[in-house]
C-alpha cells in the first residue's frame, strides 16, 4: 500500500521535472550569471581576469540559449563560428597582433577610452559622429568594465556570430531547404575575412550584423507581407548606414519593392498607398537620420552621378601599393556605364595573380579564389532561383548589384576591397550554397532528413555535403 507521504514525494519530483525543462532553466541560469558578471564587475574592473571571465560567462550563455534548439548541426556550426572568432580575438589581445588591426582599429579603441575617461572624470566627452559612434559603443564597455581590449573585440564575436546565425535563417526562409541553409551557415562560420572582422576592434562586425537583420526582415516581409517586417527592415539598416554610408543605398531596394509590390497579393501595382507611405517614411529618415547617414557622402548627393566628382575620389581612393584601376577616370555618364563591370570585377576578385609580389599579396590572392568559387556556385544557385521564384531572385539580384556598384566605385585598392566586400560575403553565401546542394545538373547522391524545426522548409532534398 503506497503511503500519502510517497504519493505526495511523487508528484514533487514530477513538478521537478516540469520545471527543469531547457524552457525554464535557460532564463535562470541567465539570470544567475548576470549576477556574476555584475559581482565581478566590482572586485576585478580593468583586469584581463575579467575579460576571459566575460568571454567564459558568453560562452556559456551561449550553449544555454542554443541547447534550446534540436538541430544539433546547427548547434556545431554556431559553436565552430563563436570559438574561432574568440581564438583569434585572443591571439590579437595576448600573442600577436591580427592583420588589418592597425591605425584605424587603434583609433577606434583610443577614442573609445578618451569618451570613457571623459565620462568617469565629469568632462564632457570627444564628439563623435559616423564611423566614430563605434568608439562611443567601445566608449560604454570601457566605462563598465575599464579598459580591456578583449571585451570590445568580444562584442565583435559575439556580433559576428549572429550573423552566422541569421545566415541560416535567411537561407532557411528563400532556399526553403535545410540542406542549403547548413551549407550557407558553414560558410559564413569559416570564411577567413569574416572571422577576421568579428576578432578586431574594427566597426565592420556591427555592419554586417545589422545588414544581416535587416535584409532577414525585409525577406520576411517579400514572402508574407506584414508592415512591421519592412519598417524592421528599414530601421535595422540605419546603425549599419550610419557607421559607413554606403550601406543606406539598399533602402533603395526596399523602397522599390515597397511602392510597387504587394506580397499578400503576390502581384505588382503601378501606384499605391504604400508609395505614400514610402515618401513619409523617407522623408522622415532624411529629417531624423540625414547628417548622420550621409557622413561619407557629398553635401549634394547629385554628384554621385558626376563623372568629375567620382574622378576625383578615384584618385584619392587609388593611393599605395595596393591600387588598382589608376587610370581610369570617367569622362561621361558613358564611361561610368562601361567601366562599372570592371570595376566590380576589380573590386571583388583582386589581386589578380599578376598583382601578387609579397607574402601579404598571397593571403589576398587566396581571398579572391574563395570569391570566384563562391560566385560561380551562386550564379548557379540564381538559375535555380530564377526557375523556382523570380522574386527571391530579383531580391538577392537587386541588393547586391546595389552594394557592388556603390563600393566598386568608392574602392581602388584592394586592401580596402578586402575589408569592403567582407560586408555581403554572408549574403553571397546564400545563393552560393543553393548551388552547391541543388543547382541545375547537380546529382544529389543521398537523401537528408527533414527535422521537426524546419518549420518553414519544404520537402527537403539531398545536398552535397553531409553536414
Amino acid at each position: 500500500m503506497v503511503s500519502s507521504s510517497e504519493i505526495k514525494d511523487a508528484q514533487a519530483a514530477n513538478n521537478w521535472e516540469n520545471h527543469s525543462k531547457p524552457s525554464t532553466i535557460g532564463p535562470f541560469m541567465v539570470v544567475c550569471i548576470s549576477g556574476l558578471v555584475t559581482g565581478s564587475v566590482a572586485t576585478a574592473r580593468g583586469r584581463d581576469l575579467l575579460g576571459l571571465f566575460i568571454v567564459l560567462l558568453g560562452f556559456a550563455t551561449l550553449i544555454i540559449l542554443l541547447s534550446q534548439h534540436k538541430d544539433a548541426r546547427l548547434r556545431n556550426l554556431i559553436i565552430l563560428a563563436f570559438l574561432l572568432r574568440t581564438g583569434l580575438a585572443i591571439t590579437h589581445a595576448y600573442i600577436m597582433p591580427l592583420p588589418d588591426s592597425g591605425a584605424d582599429a587603434l583609433t577606434f579603441e583610443r577614442l573609445g577610452w578618451q569618451t570613457a575617461e571623459a565620462w568617469l572624470d565629469g568632462e564632457i566627452a570627444p564628439s563623435l559622429s559616423g564611423a566614430y559612434l563605434y568608439s562611443l559603443l567601445i566608449g560604454v564597455l570601457y566605462y563598465l568594465f575599464g579598459r580591456i581590449p578583449l571585451v570590445a573585440q568580444f562584442t565583435n564575436v559575439l556580433l559576428g556570430t549572429f550573423t552566422v546565425y541569421f545566415t541560416w535563417k535567411l537561407a532557411l526562409l528563400i532556399s526553403k531547404g535545410r540542406s542549403p541553409a547548413l551549407i550557407a551557415t558553414l560558410i559564413a562560420a569559416l570564411f577567413p575575412t569574416l572571422n577576421l572582422y568579428s576578432a578586431i576592434t574594427m566597426r565592420e562586425s556591427a555592419i554586417v550584423f545589422f545588414t544581416a537583420l535587416s535584409i532577414y526582415c525585409f525577406f520576411l516581409w517579400l514572402q508574407r507581407g506584414r508592415l512591421s517586417r519592412m519598417f524592421g527592415a528599414v530601421i535595422l539598416l540605419l546603425p549599419a548606414s550610419i557607421l559607413h554610408s554606403g550601406m543606406v543605398f539598399i533602402e533603395i531596394v526596399y523602397l522599390f519593392f515597397f511602392c510597387f509590390y504587394r506580397p499578400k497579393k503576390k502581384k505588382w501595382v503601378a501606384f499605391g498607398i504604400n508609395t505614400i507611405i514610402a515618401l513619409f517614411l523617407l522623408l522622415f529618415v532624411v529629417i531624423v537620420f540625414g547628417d548622420w547617414l550621409t557622413s561619407k557622402l557629398p553635401q549634394d548627393i547629385r554628384l554621385l552621378l558626376s563623372p568629375d566628382y567620382l574622378g576625383q575620389r578615384i584618385t584619392i581612393a587609388a593611393r599605395d601599393r595596393a591600387a588598382y584601376l589608376s587610370g581610369f577616370v570617367p569622362r561621361s555618364i558613358g564611361d561610368m556605364l562601361l567601366q562599372t563591370p570592371l570595376r566590380i570585377l576589380y573590386f571583388l576578385y583582386t589581386p589578380f595573380i599578376w598583382m601578387v609580389s609579397t607574402p601579404t599579396d598571397i593571403v589576398g590572392f587566396f581571398d579572391a579564389l574563395l570569391y570566384i568559387f563562391l560566385s560561380i556556385f551562386a550564379l548557379k544557385g540564381l538559375v535555380y532561383l530564377w526557375h523556382k521564384d523570380k522574386l527571391l531572385f530579383w531580391g538577392i539580384v537587386l541588393i547586391s548589384v546595389v552594394f557592388l556598384v556603390v563600393f566598386a566605385w568608392g574602392t581602388s585598392n584592394y586592401g580596402t576591397a578586402i575589408r569592403h566586400r567582407q560586408k555581403m560575403v554572408w549574403f553571397l553565401a546564400i545563393p552560393a550554397a543553393i548551388g552547391l546542394a541543388r543547382g541545375p545538373g547537380w546529382k544529389w547522391s543521398y537523401p537528408v532528413k527533414k527535422t521537426s524545426t524546419d518549420k518553414d522548409s519544404d520537402k527537403e532534398v539531398a545536398g552535397p555535403l553531409n553536414l
